[in-house]
Formats: C-alpha cells, structure tokens, sequence
C-alpha cells in the first residue's frame, strides 16, 4: 500500500503486488527444479502439463513487460539503458564468480584446474556479461540427472532482448506518430503467429527462436496493460484465455495460449486489493537474486542430502538461497540502482554577463 504524493491525509491507495507476485514466481522456480533436477515430475506438471519453473518465468516476464514499458516512456535512451544494466548486471557478474568459486568444491577438478580451465572463465565471463552463456562447470556435478550449474541464466539474455524491442517500439512510435499499444500488440501477435503457424505446419524451429517468441508475448502482454493504461484484464477474458488453453491439451500449439493465460491471470492478481498479497508487498525485493542464485544451491543440496525428498530439499535450498539472496539486493543490487538517479557528469549551466 502506498500513499498518493503530496498528501498524507489521502486515503491509501492500493498499487500492485508484482512484489509479492515476484517473490512466488522466485520460490515456484526453485520448487520446479527441486523435481527437475531430479528427473521427476511434480503435481503442477502432472495435472496441467506445463513446467512450473516455465510458468513462473512467464509470471516474471508478465511483469517486467509492464515495467520496463512505463520506464521507457519516462526516460532517456541513457537513462533508461543505464538503470536496465545497473538492475541486470552488478548482481549477475558478482553471482557467477562467486557461484564458480563455491561450486569449485563439488568438481572433480583441483582447484587450479578448475580455476583456469576454458569452461570456467566461459562461465563467468560470458554469462556475467550474456555474450556467450554457460550453464556448466568443469567437472561440477557429473553424477546428477541434471549436470549444469546454473540453468536459470538462460532466460537472462531474452529479457534484455525484450527490453531492447519494446524501447524500438517506443522510440518508433513516437517518432511516426502511431500508437505506443498499437505496436506493442502487433508485435506479441507478430511473436505468437511466429511461433504458432511454423509449429502447426510441423516445422522446428531454432531453440533460441522459440524461447525468445514465446516469452516476447507475455512480456507483451505486460507492457501492452501499461501503454493502454489498463491496469488489468476482466476476469470474463482470463477464465476463456485458461479454457482455451485446456481445451487444446498438451499439443504443441497450446504454448502460446498457456503463456497468455498465465500473464493474464497474473495481472488479474497483481491488481487485487488482497490483504495478504499487500502485506507482502512490504518486503525487499530478493526475488532476483533468489533466481540466480537458487540454481546452483540446489545442486549443492542435492548432492550434499541426495536421499532427501524435494520438497524437503526445495526448503532447504530456499533457506540457503535467502542469505546469498539478501546480501546481493542489500550490498549489490540496490546500491547500484541508486546510481540510476546520479549524473557523472555536470550540466552546464547558463551563465549571466
């Protein structure tokens, strides 16, 4: 709950949840991977045929769509790209050498090795950066089901993909004078018939192609409320988006309709008045480092408590994951998004004869 500027006499006025939501999407992925890096299948995939971990990220997508969209309508090019590296980057470079240094103890590599080994600077170089992402360590967790150290960094550089096209939309519209919504949408519906017509006609299409169009459409989704100043989707529209996309099952076409249905529900949410997600909304926003470091920790858990349940090792790994999680937002992250309000250089000043 926040109060409206310039007078403490105003009621509250209820804003969002997308803490909260952030927070449940952060914990859901670390419950996704409790099973899948296991090799098993949890109750959520059971009954819906979706992977939670997938869902969630759509839910993050969701709402930074919404975000970025209304950060790049208030600032400069500069400005805005600054404050998008300052948010991704300082607490990423730090993650991957500090990850890579603890994980170090669970290859089979010396240290030395391990240290200087391609691999290893592979890992911390590119995908601190995202130019050349590795999701593996040298020698680090070869007798699991799952052998990377940190899966969850590949959805990292399609965010920054998707922030790029919505500031080229932005930037586009304003200077031809169409509609900001009307590119938005044209763009996700440009994305989910990519997607949608190739994959009806039997066609595969690259890997990196299908991430990226598919999590561009809730991402779309997200950013297409904010432009249209439309703070949510009816319910009538979510439960007919949610029945479409169980009517088509588990065929490869019902991708995109799960992503919209799950962004649209989660704007639903995000714009409730509920007590408990408001509550929530009060805590500090850990939910970005819990992602990037949960990965990690988890495979640590596994291999530290290997016949332990996963439930019992999602909430152990989320205990884990809290301290490193907390250190990054409070000594990392928002120090270095303080830095998005201050000016390197002075302005000049006109000055009088």
């Amino acid at each position: 709950m926040r109060r409206d500027a310039g007078s403490a006499s105003r009621p509250v006025r209820h804003a969002n949840n997308f803490q909260a939501l952030r927070w449940f999407a952060a914990t859901s992925v670390i419950l996704a991977h409790s099973y899948g890096l296991r090799d098993l299948q949890g109750l959520y995939t059971h009954f819906t045929g979706l992977d939670l971990g997938w869902s969630a990220v759509v839910m993050f997508f969701t709402i930074s769509g919404y975000l970025i969209s209304a950060s790049a309508q208030r600032r400069s090019a500069l400005e805005f790209w600054r404050a998008r590296f300052l948010r991704i980057f300082p607490g990423l470079i730090v993650c991957t050498v500090v990850t890579a240094i603890v994980v170090s103890a669970f290859s089979t590599l010396s240290f030395s090795h391990f240290i200087t080994d391609r691999q290893t600077l592979r890992y911390i170089f590119g995908s601190g950066t995202l130019l050349a992402t590795e999701y593996s360590l040298p020698g680090a967790f070869q007798d699991h089901s799952v052998t990377y150290a940190n899966g969850s960094l590949w959805t990292l550089r399609y965010e920054v993909a998707s922030y790029f096209l919505v500031f080229v939309l932005f930037v586009l519209s304003s200077r031809m004078g169409v509609g900001y919504a009307g590119a938005i949408l044209t763009a996700g519906l440009a994305c989910a018939v990519g997607y949608e017509v190739p994959t009806m006609l039997g066609h595969t299409l690259p890997v990196q192609a299908t991430n990226f169009l598919t999590l561009f459409v809730p991402f779309a989704i997200g950013a297409w409320f904010q432009a249209s100043k439309r703070s949510s989707p009816n319910l009538i529209w979510v439960v007919i988006a949610i029945a479409l996309t169980a009517a088509l099952g588990r065929t490869p076409t019902s991708t995109i309709f799960a992503a919209t249905s799950i962004s649209l529900l989660t704007l639903w949410i995000a714009f409730r008045p509920t007590r408990l997600l408001t509550r929530l909304d009060v805590l500090p926003d850990y939910s970005y480092g819990i992602y990037i470091y949960a990965y990690p920790i988890q495979q640590m858990t596994i291999a530290l408590l290997p016949d332990w349940h996963p439930l019992a090792q999602a909430l152990v790994a989320f205990s884990a994951t809290l301290i490193p999680a907390s250190l990054s937002w409070h000594f990392i992250e928002k120090p270095a998004m303080a830095l998005k309000s201050v000016r390197f250089f002075p302005v000049a000043r006109d000055t009088v004869s």
